[in-house]
């Protein structure tokens, strides 16, 4: 580490108080949970660290949930925006960011996915994305995933099972079946004997449900807000199989895993397969809000999603997106951020296995790269998951230990940046276990 680190709450937050008072008296409700329960007030943010108001010093984990893939204020992203701002037009004319993003674009894109369009917002891109596998199909259904997440306007929440409660009526064709929660699995079965039953239950509810039009199968490779559930190798590949037999296209949503999250640049590349549609985000920008959504050539020239103007969005490809995108691609390639994550996520994981054992909260521990998953439970038995005061209350705990998560229902999520010293990462890993094991059964 480049200084002497002493994470956790150390001073009075009187000055980071005040300032969240004065923020609430204009911001509208509805804000992250973890935002409202922390109330943090950020003075300055160096790689990994974070620093409030009051001098207080966190180890970042939450990552604004995978979004800092190379730490906060690299020196690269700091002077490349900084000589960007300085020329960059607004709009998305053709400009020298937009050529040395392509450039750099070339290096990582997977196998037959040559194009790109861009977009400002994760959903927004999952909405383009299910345009075009309308344009390309014809067809109107899609398939999603308990547990899975793909942003909040219409289709992309109609997509999310579980998070629709009073939002209703939600547009028609869209159903749902159980993911590869193997720690949760509704039919009771094995993952190594269970021949996948919940694919075979997938096609089941594609068969009474559909009307013979469906579009696409769309699912996480990781679903991050069910706490970082890793599905079962064969897993991705069944159900490439599974949309190809319902001539369904295969849009994986890599918002929260792709460019280096998971150990590689792309999560669905576990697995020797290839997606139709792919979305992406969050690491992508390391901070500024760029997404995309990633094709072949061939795909993404179905009308009408390839019609003058059908498909542009007010922000996307402006110089400064695609200055982001650029840098911090070349950042993951010259520094071989990908496999950096997979050897460290690793380590952490190995250190954090123990507290299903050691923790009475503790049900599973999770995880692929710098995704990990810490699922909490009330009773390991039954599985029986905490309620949300019991996340809170561990929340709270460890950012006053020192170490900032991310949550997700029942369970902490950690995205460190993929940039994050190894001591750090052991330090944070160590605050973490000290934390869950000193908390009792029932919370903080």
């Amino acid at each position: 580490m480049s200084e002497t680190l002493e994470p956790g709450i150390r001073h009075p937050r009187d000055r980071s108080s005040e300032h969240w008072q004065a923020e609430q008296e204009v911001l509208g409700p509805g804000l992250q949970a973890v935002m409202l329960w922390s109330e943090l007030c950020v003075e300055k943010a160096s790689g990994t660290v974070l620093t409030d108001l009051d001098g207080n010093r966190i180890l970042d984990l939450q990552g604004a949930g995978g979004v800092n893939s190379i730490g906060h204020a690299h020196p690269r992203m700091v002077d490349a925006l900084t000589a960007e701002a300085a020329t960059a037009p607004a709009g998305a004319f053709g400009s020298r960011a937009r050529h040395a993003m392509t450039d750099s674009l070339r290096k990582v894109l997977p196998g037959g996915l040559d194009r790109i369009q861009l977009y400002s917002g994760g959903t927004e891109a999952v909405e383009a994305g299910l345009r075009l596998a309308k344009s390309v199909t014809g067809k109107h259904e899609f398939l999603s995933f308990w547990g899975g997440f793909h942003g909040k306007t219409a289709g992309s929440l109609a997509l999310t099972a579980g998070a629709r409660t009073k939002l209703g009526p939600l547009p028609p064709g869209y159903f749902s079946a159980p993911y590869a929660n193997c720690y949760r699995c509704p039919f009771a079965l094995e993952p190594t004997s269970c021949g996948f039953a919940c694919v075979d239950h997938a096609r089941d509810v594609i068969r009474e449900n559909s009307t013979g039009a469906l579009a696409a199968v769309v699912l996480e490779p990781v679903q991050g807000r069910s706490g970082n559930v890793v599905p079962p190798p064969g897993y991705l590949s069944a159900l490439r199989d599974l949309a190809t037999e319902f001539g369904a296209l295969l849009l994986v949503d890599e918002m929260m895993t792709g460019f280096g999250r998971t150990g590689g640049m792309f999560a669905f590349t576990r697995e020797d397969i290839e997606p139709d549609i792919v979305t992406v985000g969050k690491g992508m920008g390391g901070g500024y809000p760029v997404t995309g959504v990633i094709a072949s050539a061939d795909t993404m020239s179905a009308s009408p999603f390839s019609d003058p103007s059908a498909s542009s969005s007010s922000f996307g490809a402006f110089p400064m997106a695609c200055r982001a995108v650029a840098t911090v691609t070349d950042v993951l390639v010259e520094d071989d951020l990908p496999a950096r994550a997979a050897k460290l996520g690793a380590e952490m994981l190995a250190l954090l296995a123990p507290l299903v054992e050691e923790a009475p909260l503790v049900g599973d521990v999770r995880g692929l790269g710098l995704a990990i998953g810490i699922e909490l439970v009330a009773d390991k038995q039954t599985r029986e998951p905490v309620g949300k005061d019991v996340v809170r209350k561990v929340f709270l705990a460890l950012m006053e230990a020192g170490v900032l998560v991310m949550v997700g229902g029942n369970s902490l999520r950690l995205y460190p940046p993929l940039t994050i010293d190894a001591e750090e990462a052991h330090q944070a890993v160590a605050l973490v276990r000290r934390t869950l094991i000193g908390l009792p059964s029932g919370g903080a």
